[in-house]
C-alpha cells in the first residue's frame, strides 16, 4: 500500500471520544498493509485520559510529538486553580454565572484563539512537519477535527508542499454543538465561515460523518465530499448475546452529558410512571456514566427523581462494552443545538454493536433517530411526545419483565464496523495515488 500521515490532537494517552475514530481506523489500516505515522502534541491539555487505549495502538506505528502552548493550561490555573474546566471539555454553558476575570477570559477564547484553542499549535507544527515530510514524504496526509486548527496544519502543508491532503471532520465547524454559546463577534463568524471554506475546497478529498454534514459543505464545492459514519470495533465486542439487567431496569447513558443534552423529556415521563406507582428506586434506576452538567443534576432534583438517578463517574473505554451490553436500555440524548439534525455521535455505533434497545431523545427527522428506527433497533421521540415515550417505557419495562427485551442484530450494522470503514478509506487513499 502506502504512507498515511495522519495528523491528530487526540491520541492515547488521551480519553474521551474525540480519540477513538482515529486510534480504531489506524488499527485497521495497518492491517491492510499501509504505513502509518501519527503526529500528535506533546504534554497536551486533554479533557480526559485513557490508559487502557495504548493496546489499540499497533506497534508499527510510529509515533511524532511536538510540543504544544495551550491557553487552556493558563485559564485552568487563573480561574480552576488547576482543574480542568468547561472552557476545555465543551461544556461551556456550565457555569452560568461567571465572573468579570471568567468572561473577559471566555470572550478572549472565543474571539483572539481562532478557531480553538490549540491555534498556537498550528504554526510550529506546519515548520515541524514541512521539514519531516521533506525527508520523509507520505502519500497522504490527514487531518482530523475538532480542534479545527489541524485543518490550518494540512492547508499550509499543501500550499507550501502540494502535498495529497484529506481533511477529516468528525464533529461540524461552524454549527459544532458549544458554538452557539460562544460570545463570537460578527467579525470572528465571518473569519471561521473563511477558514472552513478554504478548508473544504483546498482538500483534495473532504470526509464527513453525517450526510447531514455532506449537505452543509456541498455549497463550497470541493473535488470530493464523501461520508464515512463513526462505527464501532467488533474486537470490543467479541461476546453478544451477554445477560443483561431485568431487575432492576437499567436505563444507561455513558459519555458527558451537557446541558444541551439534558433529557427533559425523559424526566417528565418518569414523574409519570412513578406517579403511577410503575416504577420505584429499587426496581428502575437512569444511570448517567460521565461527566454531567449542573443543570442536569439540578432538573433531576426538581423532578424529584433524586432516588431514581445515579451520577457516576466515567469509565476506561474497555469497560464501556460490559456496561452497554449489561443495560437493559440505552438512553442516546442529541444536542439542542441548530444542527441537531446531522448528529451522528460516535456513541450510537457502540451501542448499535451491544444489541440492546435504544430510546433517543431528538428530532425524529433527524439521522439518528432514522438511523435506529431504520434497523429496528429503538425509538426516537421530540420534546413534546411525553405521553409516547411514556407508552414505549411501560411496554418496554413489561418486556422486561418476561425476559423478552431483545434486539436483533442485523446485516446492515456491518456497514458501522471500525473493519468496513478502513477499508472505506483504504479505497479513497488508493484513489488519490
Amino acid at each position: 500500500m502506502g504512507r498515511i500521515l495522519l495528523v491528530s490532537y487526540y491520541w492515547p494517552p488521551a480519553g474521551g471520544a474525540g480519540v477513538q475514530r482515529w486510534l480504531k481506523l489506524v488499527k485497521y489500516l495497518v492491517r491492510l498493509g499501509w504505513k502509518v505515522t501519527v503526529y500528535t502534541p506533546r504534554l497536551a491539555e486533554y479533557p480526559e485520559y485513557d490508559e487502557s487505549l495504548l493496546a489499540d495502538v499497533p506497534s508499527e506505528v510510529e509515533i511524532l510529538t511536538h510540543r504544544i502552548v495551550e491557553p487552556f493550561a493558563l485559564y485552568n490555573k487563573l480561574v480552576h486553580r488547576g482543574r480542568r474546566s468547561e472552557l476545555s471539555i465543551g461544556l461551556v454553558q456550565e457555569n452560568t454565572r461567571r465572573s468579570l476575570l471568567q468572561r473577559l477570559l471566555f470572550w478572549v477564547r472565543a474571539n483572539v484563539f481562532v478557531p480553538d484553542g490549540r491555534c498556537l499549535w498550528i504554526k510550529p507544527s506546519v515548520r515541524f512537519l514541512r521539514t519531516w515530510l521533506r525527508e520523509h514524504p507520505q502519500d497522504v496526509v490527514v487531518t482530523t477535527g475538532p480542534p479545527h486548527s489541524l485543518h490550518l496544519i494540512g492547508r499550509k502543508l499543501k500550499r507550501k508542499l502540494s502535498i495529497r491532503w484529506v481533511a477529516d471532520f468528525r464533529d461540524p465547524w461552524l454549527h459544532i454543538d458549544y458554538q452557539q454559546h460562544l460570545p463570537l463577534t460578527t467579525y470572528t463568524q465571518k473569519r471561521l465561515q473563511r477558514m472552513e471554506r478554504t478548508v473544504v475546497e483546498e482538500a483534495d478529498a473532504v470526509v464527513v460523518v453525517s450526510a447531514g454534514m455532506q449537505t452543509d459543505f456541498a455549497d463550497y464545492s470541493p473535488r470530493r465530499i464523501l461520508t464515512i459514519p463513526n462505527g464501532y470495533d467488533t474486537e470490543d465486542f467479541p461476546q453478544l448475546g451477554v445477560a443483561w439487567s431485568r431487575y432492576p431496569f437499567r436505563l444507561v447513558y455513558a459519555g458527558a452529558m451537557n446541558g444541551d443534552r439534558n433529557p427533559e423529556l425523559l424526566w417528565k415521563a418518569l414523574q409519570i410512571l412513578k406517579d403511577e406507582k410503575l416504577i420505584t428506586p429499587d426496581s428502575f434506576r437512569v444511570e448517567l456514566v460521565g461527566r454531567s452538567d449542573a443543570r442536569v443534576r439540578e432538573s433531576v432534583r426538581v423532578s424529584g427523581l433524586d432516588d431514581y438517578v445515579d451520577f457516576c463517574k466515567g469509565i476506561a473505554h474497555s469497560a464501556v462494552p460490559e456496561l452497554l451490553q449489561g443495560a437493559s436500555m440505552l438512553l442516546l440524548c442529541v444536542n439542542r443545538a441548530p444542527g441537531s439534525k446531522a448528529i451522528l455521535t460516535g456513541k450510537l455505533f457502540e451501542y448499535l454493536a451491544s444489541e440492546r434497545p435504544i430510546v433517543v431523545l431528538g428530532p425524529c427527522d433527524g439521522e439518528a433517530v432514522r438511523l435506529v428506527e431504520s434497523l429496528g433497533v429503538g425509538r426516537g421521540f421530540e420534546d413534546k411526545d411525553d405521553s409516547a415515550l411514556v407508552a414505549y417505557l411501560r411496554e418496554s419495562l413489561e418486556l422486561a419483565r418476561d425476559g423478552c427485551l431483545e434486539v436483533k442484530a442485523t446485516e446492515a450494522k456491518k456497514r458501522y464496523t471500525r473493519e468496513y470503514q478502513a477499508g472505506q478509506f483504504s479505497a479513497l487513499f488508493n484513489s488519490m495515488l
